[in-house]
């Protein structure tokens, strides 16, 4: 056997405090060197000699997670995979040091704000979003970072639990001497209550009173909550959109309104910088605008309702191949054999009626039936209005159809996403029940998002 003499040394402790003493030599005539007194050796990932150097290894973890997190977010990454790199790659880096190195409160606080000023900088997050959703589960709503603080208190509490409940005697002895009176790294005074964080973030955020409106807006009785989150959940946003949806979502973005009763800034008006006529708010950006309801809001829902088109044209065999729906461009009618689909085209009944220009109509020929689809965009709140809008619009062109083309039924379908994302409940639903693929709402919200935020942005970021 050989030694690797070079990756050897000693150390020499007296009462606690080390000794300078001359190397050792072997009998090979080779010499085992000493640990300097500056120098230290890593057992572990720890550098440590005789003691473990709290502040410089503090120092190098610090610096060490700050660099991981900027390499993941300097990537092409999308936002839940930076995200997800962030929580196996940077995050387990400082939470291995638990219960070895003493973080105080303050400390991982601190460290917790320094990273959120980083996905700033890379435009991941808006500085005045609501921190909680950052935190919170994708499923919920959230981001899915792990936080440094909660992190590190549950590796210090699993390791804790190991040492308390093994039976070998050097197990009780470090339990008996470290776990007895408190929580390592933790003071008696300091030591939290293990509360489920996720819950008390949701509180937090739910009861903010200017966040909490759209956390209000995701638990209507009517919104698929599943369905509305698969933005968060699929992650196929960039991350400086994601971002900028989280912001119009938390109602930050610099609006006049905003600018002038949140941010206090004096403006020379609050009306809208298009219309002129209404208050510049993000809702009456999104979907309230009479100046640009003809075209960008026109444009993002024709995207929303060219999805549902060119899936169903393709299950019912009347296209060849697939196309991006922002390339898509529908045909007035496309028919074959079994079923005849229009698009924003009139349809003549006897008698007639007003609303007869629904966005599609669907004609079965074999069963003798018909389905009207309209699509809506409307805001959060008026998510369910909107549904029921569209039903009563359409009822009176329903009837006269079944009654003008003698055809066994008629039903009316309206799909709604709301500017935000929230998807009606009936949405799901009804395309169920048009056996359209499972990935047809991922689609249409993507289509709604990203027509939200191109319309945030061309009017408040214009340059």
């Amino acid at each position: 056997m050989r030694f690797g003499l070079n990756k050897c040394a000693t150390v020499s402790v007296k009462r606690g405090k080390l000794e300078r003493v001359e190397s050792i030599l072997l009998t090979d005539g080779q010499a085992l060197a000493n640990l300097g007194a500056e120098q230290r050796y890593k057992y572990l990932g720890v550098q440590q000699t005789y003691e473990i150097r709290q502040r410089e290894n503090k120092e190098e973890v610090e610096k060490e997670l700050i660099k991981r997190v900027r390499t993941i977010l300097n990537t092409q990454l999308t936002a839940k995979n930076k995200i997800t790199a962030l929580n196996i790659w940077a995050i387990p880096a400082f939470t291995y040091t638990a219960g070895i190195l003493t973080w105080s409160r303050t400390d991982l606080e601190r460290l917790d704000r320094k990273i959120r000023t980083t996905l700033t900088q890379f435009g991941l997050l808006h500085p005045n979003s609501a921190i909680e959703r950052l935190y919170i589960p994708r499923r919920d709503a959230g981001r899915g970072l792990i936080s440094l603080e909660d992190g590190y208190l549950k590796e210090e509490e699993k390791l804790k639990t190991y040492f308390v409940n093994k039976n070998l005697p050097v197990h009780q002895w470090v339990a008996a001497q470290r776990y007895s009176t408190a929580t390592p790294g933790l003071n008696n005074e300091q030591e939290p209550e293990r509360e489920n964080m996720v819950e008390k973030w949701k509180d937090n955020w739910r009861t903010k009173p200017l966040h909490g409106r759209f956390y209000s807006s995701l638990h209507q009785i009517d919104v698929d909550l599943p369905s509305t989150n698969i933005y968060l959940t699929q992650g196929y946003l960039y991350p400086q959109t994601e971002g900028t949806l989280m912001a119009i979502q938390d109602q930050v973005v610099p609006t006049r309104v905003y600018a002038r009763h949140i941010m206090k800034i004096d403006t020379e008006t609050t009306k809208c910088r298009l219309c002129n006529n209404a208050e510049e708010s993000v809702q009456h950006l999104s979907s309230g605008c009479s100046s640009i309801a003809g075209t960008k809001y026109l444009s993002r829902h024709n995207n929303m309702g060219k999805v549902v088109h060119q899936l169903l044209c393709l299950k019912e065999r009347l296209l060849q191949g697939f196309t991006p729906h922002h390339l898509y461009e529908p045909k007035s009618v496309l028919e074959n054999d079994n079923v005849k689909v229009y698009w924003v085209l009139t349809v003549c009944t006897d008698p007639g009626v007003e609303s007869n220009r629904p966005d599609m109509v669907v004609w079965e020929k074999r069963k003798k039936s018909a389905t009207i689809i309209d699509f809506s965009v409307p805001l959060d709140q008026n998510l369910s209005k909107a549904y029921g809008e569209k039903i009563t619009k359409y009822e009176a062109l329903s009837r006269q159809m079944k009654s003008t083309y003698q055809l066994n039924n008629v039903k009316v379908k309206s799909l709604i996403i709301s500017c935000n994302g929230l998807v009606h409940r009936k949405t799901v639903k009804h395309l169920l029940e048009m056996d359209l693929p499972h990935n047809t709402i991922a689609w249409m919200q993507k289509a709604v998002i990203l027509g939200t935020v191109n319309i945030i942005r061309q009017v408040l970021f214009p340059h």
